[in-house]
């Protein structure tokens, strides 16, 4: 079974098989984002990047899950 491992800026909320959701985190300013963001789970390693404002601090941010 595929996983995904957050290495930056995000939390994992859920994954089950081929599915994962996951929130949003500073690096900053620690703050997470209510909103849930949901992908396929990355091949093994493979990554899947995303960027985001931080909502409370603007600070732009860059996630990075790893499939294993």
């Amino acid at each position: 079974m595929k996983k995904g491992v957050p290495t930056q800026s995000a939390v994992i909320d859920h994954q089950n098989g081929s599915q994962m959701s996951y929130k949003n985190k500073c690096e900053k300013c620690g703050t997470m984002s209510s909103s849930i963001n949901t992908l396929s789970v990355p091949g093994p390693r493979q990554m899947y990047t995303n960027n985001f404002p931080c909502m409370k601090c603007g600070n732009q941010q860059r996630v990075e899950i790893i499939g294993e």
